[in-house]
């Protein structure tokens, strides 16, 4: 890694809210069914969607099984069978869930039959300037609860502190085989300047695939990816990565009043040591405060995060297993 750029002195509205809402939703696919299902919905569709609650399509990138979307404010994934939607910032994302399933019937013959829908997120930085229906968890509750009936929720962790907030509602029986699914994700706030200083649009700037190598990235997202990345303007860093059927997202905002970078991927662990990554991560950005999670269906059976960081273990539905790490220096 290459000498941090000095330090940039902006004088714009530094504060921004980096903690994202994501929601994922599996759709059942009818028998029979030969289409590509949510892969045919094209771009016009999905920018309708996300401007209905706050945001953009920047570029997309996409392979045989699936396109990622950089947002204005984070990712959209879409396969066949699912939709998983990243946002941060003041978006009202469970906004859309009348639109999705509009494009789900669409797409599927006329049905909408959900496998599982999920939707999380950490504690807001600043709750107070979220708007409907995202300003309290009761309130969100009501509108998941409103779609889907008798789901599960969670608050997982310290509520004093860092904690997590999980909805699920799996549809699935619990005999039900199911395929294997595991993600991390790795949320850091309060994070070192010197490893914030490469997120300015500044003097310095040249690419983002001079960011990517210089800041550190490149160490913990294969060769293999393809990066679709984004340097925003004065400051911000965007980057979705895709190979085969895994995502890759990183979201970082750097200015220190509200300092936050977010990592997650759905690679499949059987080659990926998720301990080495997770404090390979760490000690690239130095926070003062981080939360790890890994959601996983629960007869996954390939290497998952033992020796990092205690777990607590919290099964979220008959098929899935949350694991959760808050770390904070003053503790």
């Amino acid at each position: 890694m290459t000498a941090a750029h000095l330090y940039p002195d902006f004088t714009l509205p530094l504060l921004f809210e980096g903690i994202e809402k994501k929601l994922e939703i599996k759709y059942s696919i009818p028998t029979g069914y030969n289409s590509d299902g949510f892969r045919d919905i094209d771009d016009q569709k999905w920018s309708n969607l996300l401007n209905s609650f706050g945001c953009q399509i920047l570029n997309s990138i996409s392979n045989d099984n699936f396109e990622a979307y950089l947002l204005s404010e984070s990712s959209l994934f879409v396969y066949r069978d699912r939709v998983i939607l990243k946002t941060c910032g003041t978006t009202r994302l469970l906004t859309c869930l009348s639109m999705l399933e509009q494009y789900a019937r669409s797409v599927f013959d006329g049905e909408a039959d959900v496998d599982y829908v999920l939707f999380t997120r950490r504690n807001y930085n600043y709750p107070e300037k979220q708007p409907s229906p995202h300003t309290s968890w009761d309130e969100e509750l009501d509108i998941l609860n409103s779609h889907f009936p008798r789901g599960s929720d969670y608050i997982i962790g310290d509520e004093s502190g860092d904690h997590f907030h999980v909805f699920m509602n799996d549809y699935r029986g619990s005999e039900e085989n199911v395929e294997e699914y595991c993600t991390l994700e790795v949320a850091m706030t309060n994070l070192s300047r010197e490893s914030m200083s490469y997120f300015y649009n500044d003097d310095d700037f040249e690419s983002e695939a001079q960011t990517l190598e210089e800041s550190g990235i490149n160490q913990f997202i294969p060769e293999k990816v393809d990066i679709d990345a984004k340097m925003f303007t004065p400051f911000g860093f965007s980057l979705n990565g895709i190979h085969e059927e895994d995502y890759y997202t990183m979201h970082i905002t750097p200015q220190p009043e509200c300092s936050y970078v977010s990592f997650e991927t759905n690679r499949d662990m059987k080659d990926y040591n998720m301990d080495k990554i997770t404090k390979k991560i760490i000690g690239t950005f130095k926070p003062e405060n981080y939360t790890a999670v890994v959601i996983h269906s629960r007869h996954y059976n390939k290497s998952l995060p033992t020796n990092a960081f205690e777990i607590r273990n919290v099964s979220i539905s008959p098929h899935f297993t949350l694991q959760f790490y808050a770390y904070d220096q003053k503790n």
